[in-house]
């Protein structure tokens, strides 16, 4: 049992039947995965004031919401799957053969989507 990022290895995989059942490299995917996750999550400024010298140093932190919606935990899976597929498909960006192939995306919109949602409104 282990939390990497946001994903529990023995409760959250049931997305990703074909996962790696060696523990180190599930690990490295999914922690992969993470980083890739955040680093595409908004961004905000944070402005720290050291109280002695009074100088202003600013760092950019993702904005992560205090409970981990649902869809973070699949966007992190769903990446680690993908990211696990590039690697099996090789150069040739496809898993399969003789027609029967998948084509593997860095990161694809439904990931994004599960990270950063279009919020539509409708128009009365």
């Amino acid at each position: 049992m282990a939390l990497i990022g946001w994903v529990e290895t023995t409760t959250d995989l049931e997305d990703w039947a074909d996962a790696p059942l060696d523990a180190d490299a599930l690990a490295r995917y999914l922690g992969a995965a993470y980083e890739q996750c955040l680093d595409f999550l908004p961004y905000i400024t944070v402005s720290v004031t050291d109280p002695v010298t009074g100088e202003v140093t600013e760092t950019f932190e993702p904005v992560i919401p205090t409970t981990i919606p649902e869809r973070f935990v699949l966007a992190q899976v769903f990446q680690a799957r993908a990211l696990y597929r590039s690697a099996l498909a090789g150069s040739g960006d496809a898993i399969g053969a003789d027609g029967l192939s998948v084509t593997v995306f860095p990161m694809d919109w439904t990931v994004k989507n599960l990270l950063r949602p279009k919020r539509v409104g409708r128009v009365l």
